[in-house]
């Protein structure tokens, strides 16, 4: 994306337009033939990337998977659980 289309949050991902606020996950794989043509042959976006991540396949398989409401939700940094007491080499 472009810096006006960045700063104005109007975006083109997976083809259609789409308000963002940052980068959003996506993968493409070209192929170069021995004549220099290069081919866009795969793309994929958002849960189609899901394979790459391990844990994703781990949680994937227990009883309530994700257990999500939206996408990611239960991602959480280290400092953001409740209750739980900071704990780490780089707390201070």
């Amino acid at each position: 994306a472009s810096a006006e289309q960045t700063a104005s949050g109007q975006m083109i991902y997976n083809y259609e337009p789409f308000e963002a606020t940052g980068e959003m996950p996506g993968l493409s794989v070209f192929y170069k033939d021995e004549h220099g043509q290069v081919f866009h042959t795969y793309s994929t976006y958002a849960r189609g990337l899901d394979m790459l991540v391990g844990a994703y396949n781990l949680l994937d398989l227990t009883p309530k998977g994700r257990n999500e409401v939206q996408i990611m939700d239960w991602v959480k940094l280290h400092d953001e659980y409740d209750g739980k007491p900071g704990s780490g080499c780089c707390r201070s």
